[in-house]
C-alpha cells in the first residue's frame, strides 16, 4: 500500500509538466482501472449500502430532510451513491465518466447519471435543494470553478455537503494539494452549519476513516474536512461571480452548453 502511494504521488508530480489533455486522459484511465478492479473484487456488483450515513448522520440530517427534494451528487462515480435516496423527488449524479460508469454498473441504478465536468454543470441556477461533493473536489480540473458551479446550481437556503481530503500531495487521480482554506471558496455564498475535521487511516480509505472517527492529530497532517453549508438567501449574482473571477483569476476557457431539465417537485423550494 505504501509503495502504491509513492507511485501515485510521483506520477502526479510528473504529470504536472504535461498539457491538460494528457493529464486528463491519464487521470480518467487510472480512475476507470480503479473502479474495474473494485468491481471484480465485489463479485460484479458495486456496494453502496454505506452511503446513507454519510449523506445524513455525518451532517446532522435525516432521510426526512431529503423527502421531496432535488439532490445532485457531483463526482458521483459508478457505485450508485444516491440509490438509498428513494424519498427524493429527483436524484442526479454528475461525473465526466458517467456514460462509461453506467456500462460498469450495467445501468442498474434508479438515480440519473449525467456526463459532465464539475466546472460547467448543465443545469440552471438554483436547480437543486441539496448538492454534495464527496471526495471529488481534489479530482476536478479546476477547483475554484467547480466550487462556484456547485453553489450556482444550489437554491438559496439549500444545503451543500462537502467531504474533501486535505494535506496530501498531488497524485495521478487527485491532482490538487488542498488545505483547510478550500472551505473559503464557499464563504461568499454559503455559511457553515456543521464542520468535522478527521484524520486519514493508513490504508487511505476516506469513508473508513470517517466511520472510524480517526483523529487528525496535527493541522499539518493529512486530513478530511466534512462541512455542511447553507446557501444564503441573497447570494452573489452570476454577474457578481463573473466580475470576481475576472478580477482574481484567469478566465476559464469553456463553451457554454444547453442546460438539462430538472424535475419540478412539490416539496422543492
Amino acid at each position: 500500500m505504501f509503495g502504491k502511494e509513492i507511485v501515485k504521488t510521483a506520477g502526479g508530480a510528473a504529470l504536472a509538466y504535461f498539457p491538460n489533455f494528457v493529464r486528463t486522459s491519464v487521470k480518467e484511465k487510472v480512475e476507470l482501472l480503479f473502479w474495474k478492479k473494485t468491481l471484480r473484487q465485489s463479485a460484479g456488483n458495486f456496494y453502496n449500502g454505506h452511503m446513507q450515513e454519510y449523506f445524513t448522520t455525518l451532517f446532522g440530517l435525516t432521510t426526512d430532510d431529503y423527502a421531496g427534494q432535488r439532490v445532485l451528487d457531483i463526482g458521483c462515480g459508478p457505485i450508485g451513491t444516491l440509490e438509498w435516496c428513494d424519498m427524493a423527488c429527483e436524484r442526479v449524479g454528475v461525473d465526466p465518466l458517467a456514460h462509461r460508469y453506467e456500462r460498469l454498473n450495467k445501468g442498474a441504478h434508479k438515480m440519473r447519471y449525467v456526463e459532465s465536468g464539475a466546472e460547467q454543470l448543465p443545469f440552471s441556477d438554483g436547480s437543486f435543494d441539496i448538492v454534495s461533493m464527496f471526495n471529488s473536489l481534489d479530482h476536478v480540473e479546476n477547483v475554484e470553478a467547480a466550487a462556484r458551479e456547485a453553489q450556482r446550481v444550489l437554491r438559496p437556503g439549500g444545503s451543500l455537503l462537502l467531504i474533501v481530503e486535505v494535506g496530501h500531495a498531488a497524485t495521478l487521480t487527485e491532482p490538487h494539494a488542498l488545505d483547510n482554506s478550500v472551505a473559503d471558496l464557499f464563504a461568499e455564498d454559503c455559511e457553515e452549519i456543521i464542520r468535522r475535521e478527521l484524520g486519514v487511516r493508513a490504508d487511505h480509505n476516506i469513508y473508513g476513516s470517517i466511520t472510524d472517527g480517526v483523529p487528525r492529530k496535527h493541522p499539518s497532517d493529512p486530513g478530511i474536512l466534512a462541512i455542511r453549508f447553507r446557501k444564503r438567501n441573497s447570494p452573489r449574482t452570476r454577474a457578481d461571480q463573473d466580475k470576481a473571477q475576472a478580477a482574481n483569476q484567469p478566465t476559464l476557457s469553456v463553451q457554454k452548453g444547453s442546460t438539462l431539465p430538472v424535475m419540478s417537485c412539490a416539496n422543492g423550494r
